[in-house]
């Protein structure tokens, strides 16, 4: 009974506070329909906050009349439609709040000829990251233009200002103005000058917490009090830690986010078992608390074109269970709410399975943080000489779980009873990996033969150039379905994402590569018979 008590306490706590999700549409805009979708699935499972990103390096995923000359996605929407998209959320219980970049990632800004003048990298500082000038007096009127027209749209009463992941310090205006203050000073004049303008605009502010409570945290000190933080930290799955943090911004008279990730800087086309634990520590740190500064957490989920569409929302239910219901909870039964709510169908060992493996198995790039490393490396499918040349080197090739994985969801599709193209979406997922990793260490055990014999060569490669154009005839439909068919991330490399954040515009690539190799299979028989594995 005490347990029960404890529970129905923790769900309590937990339903007074935001509880949602993110969409990137700053980096790829999907369709409105999608988002609806997202919409529909949040109140569904009882979140109740979506975070809108608006903006990015890459470009504006909203037309703004009053600053024409922004770099603007193709596919960029009109501040009406995107009303009636908060609109649509409000009817179903869901805030949606605005994201736009006002310091750091606002290339959509400094990369158009009209406003390269405010850029600010610092030569000296991160070359992944961007900024904006924050003592020119241009900045502040031009975000006072742009957070107008979001107030407008939005009628949410928090407005997002992002400012993380910052590189300034290089303009003589803002090598001028540290001669007088320093960095810390800046950074708090400008976001509490970022504030007041929203302020003005009825919303309430908010921040991330990289700069401001990580790596200059004598920053936090110095904001105004109704700033909001929203603390990630995609590295630690430590709750105590995450706690700890709060309570620095709380101490502070601060309010305070928690946000995880789903799809983060370290994987691909799937997250792993790790992941989940990220979003466990954020829920217990931030929904278990009854202090008020709490308000909440959501789930940030980057750069869409990593993954299929429509083959993560496992994920988000699994953290829709861990915000709602708890984090033992969702670790005993998260998936299986998936599968009988979502899919409508029965679970069994064969599901559980799955998702073990599935996570477990997920590819990864070594964290910068991270000293050892275990596990499956997160591949980019050769497409390329210089790339199979380097692969043909490695003489042991990778273990491919996911041949078995797509063996099991062969048993398990008679099972579904609702959702099927989303299940369809999560299998061509599977198949796409296992793909990956079959062509690789199907080339290194040839490169391995003794002798090597021309005509096996030229069958193995017309065979990988014939999966690689089914596979991509297949993600081609699947993405042309959910997403604009159009888009800069299927189509081109896009400005500042790295080969393994475009998966089908990478696999294109590798696609046309091996078609190539298979026209002329005597490149591929030179290429195999010169590797020398170590």
């Amino acid at each position: 009974m005490a347990q029960t008590a404890q529970s129905d306490s923790r769900k309590a706590t937990a339903r007074g506070k935001m509880r949602g999700l993110m969409v990137d549409a700053g980096r790829v805009p999907e369709t409105v329909a999608y988002y609806r979708r997202v919409i529909e699935f949040c109140a569904d499972w009882e979140l109740n906050t979506l975070q809108f990103r608006l903006a990015d390096d890459q470009g504006s995923a909203m037309r703004f009349a009053s600053v024409p000359d922004l770099v603007t996605h193709r596919n960029a929407f009109t501040p009406e439609q995107l009303k009636s998209l908060a609109e649509y959320g409000q009817n179903h219980g869901v805030d949606l709040i605005p994201e736009l970049e006002s310091f750091g990632h606002t290339g959509y800004i400094t990369r158009s000829s009209a406003y390269a003048h405010l850029l600010d990298r610092e030569a000296t500082g991160s070359s992944e990251f961007t900024g904006i000038i924050p003592v020119n007096p241009e900045s502040l009127q031009l975000f006072e233009k742009l957070y107008r027209e979001v107030a407008a749209t939005f009628p949410s009463i928090y407005l997002h200002g992002g400012c993380d992941e910052v590189n300034w310090g290089g303009s003589m205006l803002s090598r001028k103005a540290l001669q007088t203050k320093t960095r810390g000073q800046i950074w708090a004049e400008f976001l509490n000058s970022l504030n007041q303008i929203s302020a003005g605009l009825g919303k309430q502010f908010i921040v991330w917490g990289d700069i401001v409570l990580h790596k200059e945290p004598e920053i936090l000190g110095q904001l105004s009090k109704n700033i909001i933080v929203m603390d990630w930290n995609y590295s630690d799955n430590s709750s105590a830690r995450f706690r700890e943090t709060f309570q620095k911004v709380s101490a502070n008279g601060s309010r305070g986010i928690g946000a995880p990730a789903l799809s983060c800087y370290k994987w691909g086309a799937r997250v792993g078992t790790e992941q989940l634990r990220n979003i466990d520590a954020y829920a217990d740190a931030y929904l278990e608390t009854k202090d008020p500064n709490s308000l909440g957490v959501i789930l940030t989920n980057w750069v869409p074109s990593r993954y299929v569409q429509n083959s993560i929302w496992d994920g988000f239910a699994y953290a829709a269970v861990a915000f709602n219901d708890g984090t033992g909870t969702a670790q005993t039964s998260g998936f299986r709410r998936f599968v009988e709510k979502h899919y409508r169908a029965k679970w069994n060992e064969v599901w559980d399975e799955v998702f073990h493996m599935i996570y477990d198995a997920a590819p990864y790039m070594k964290d910068r943080e991270t000293a050892s490393w275990m596990g499956l490396l997160l591949p980019v499918p050769w497409s390329n000489d210089e790339e199979l040349t380097a692969l043909l080197k490695d003489a042991s090739p990778c273990p491919n779980p996911f041949t078995r994985i797509r063996s099991l969801l062969v048993q398990l599709e008679p099972l579904v009873v609702k959702n099927l193209s989303d299940f369809q979406a999560f299998g061509l997922c599977i198949e796409y990996l296992d793909r990956m990793f079959w062509r690789e260490g199907v080339v290194i055990e040839q490169a391995a033969r003794k002798p090597l014999e021309r005509e096996t060569t030229d069958l193995l490669i017309q065979s990988i150039a014939e999966r690689d154009r089914e596979l991509a005839e297949a993600l081609t439909r699947d993405w042309d379905t959910g997403r604009f068919p159009d888009s800069a991330a299927k189509l081109e490399p896009v400005f500042d994402l790295q080969p393994k954040d475009q998966l089908l515009f990478q696999w294109e690539r590798a696609t046309a590569y091996s078609a190539s190799l298979a026209s002329h299979p005597d490149r591929f028989y030179q290429l195999v018979r010169m590797a020398k594995p170590v």
